[in-house]
């Protein structure tokens, strides 16, 4: 009885520290946009990537919900996956 009782808490703690090491994994910084001119939409997000890109970001794309269809953005980010939810 005594052998299952360690096996039974070595796989308790086991299982606790694999719980609170994803939770770990899974804490996100806040990456901000950083919005500035405009993105011409002959262009599109090709050449607001390669201006971001020479600002040493990781790229950019033109940002319409801020000023509209009309006159977009260009907003530089760090992060790889920049308009995601999370």
């Amino acid at each position: 009885m005594d052998i299952s009782k360690t096996f039974a808490t070595i796989f308790l703690v086991l299982i606790l520290t694999i719980s609170f090491s994803n939770s770990n994994i899974s804490a996100k910084t806040v990456n901000k946009l950083i919005c500035a001119g405009q993105c011409l939409q002959f262009y599109g997000n090709l050449k607001c990537d390669m201006e971001c890109k020479q600002q040493h970001y990781h790229g950019g794309v033109c940002d319409y919900t801020i000023k509209g269809p009309t006159t977009p953005l260009c907003c530089c980010f760090n992060d790889t996956n920049p308009l995601s939810p999370n």
